[in-house]
């Protein structure tokens, strides 16, 4: 009987099978490696603005940075209590300070720029000082800043909360990230309007 014959089944070789998952396993496993890789990466350019500020990496009273922040209560000029806690989820900028320290004025002009410069960022100028009279001098036209006062102790020319994070002298700033980490700990003034600092904030702007 005439008629063509019936095409042979295409087979699946089982030893090609596994061959291709063999493959498909490998290029997936070197795919998460190279992803795994970017996160340090990514995270290190993020970190080298704030380190270009020459951070101190110990704190006497906190430890051996990243920590959590202690909480700190102090009085605005209004006389309304402020905690550290109410500005969780945003960067905080924690500066210690008194104003007849002369690195502390050198520094102030720079700070209160970056505070217009990055409304998001919330700066706490903790100023040791028994009231607000001397504040108000240093800053005849106001501050864009947060001041709090955290006054002198009779044992202490620093106030407790600065003791508490550590601070004997003048000025010591604290940057907190968004979680409420202690990230990196600056000993004496800084220009806080240099291209470094306004990169390092914007690095933790962006977490």
């Amino acid at each position: 009987m005439n008629g063509t014959a019936a095409a042979p089944a295409l087979g699946r070789d089982p030893r090609k099978l596994v061959a291709y998952a063999i493959v498909a396993i490998l290029l997936g496993i070197l795919a998460a490696q190279y992803l795994m890789a970017l996160a340090p990466a990514a995270q290190e350019d993020r970190t080298s603005a704030c380190r270009a500020l020459q951070p101190s990496p110990f704190n006497p009273r906190l430890g051996k940075l990243p920590v959590y922040a202690p909480e700190a209560t102090a009085l605005d000029y209004t006389k309304q209590q402020v905690q550290l806690s109410a500005y969780l989820g945003r960067v905080t900028f924690v500066n210690f300070w008194q104003t007849s320290c002369a690195p502390c004025v050198e520094e102030m002009p720079s700070m209160d720029w970056l505070q217009k410069r990055f409304p998001d960022l919330a700066i706490l100028a903790y100023a040791s000082e028994t009231s607000f009279d001397p504040v108000n001098k240093f800053f005849p036209n106001g501050t864009s800043m947060t001041v709090l006062l955290d006054p002198p102790s009779e044992d202490s020319a620093v106030g407790k909360i600065a003791r508490a994070w550590g601070t004997e002298k003048w000025p010591e700033t604290y940057l907190v990230d968004k979680r409420g980490g202690v990230r990196y700990y600056y000993v004496n003034s800084r220009q806080w309007s240099s291209d470094k600092a306004v990169a390092c904030i914007e690095s933790l702007l962006a977490e």
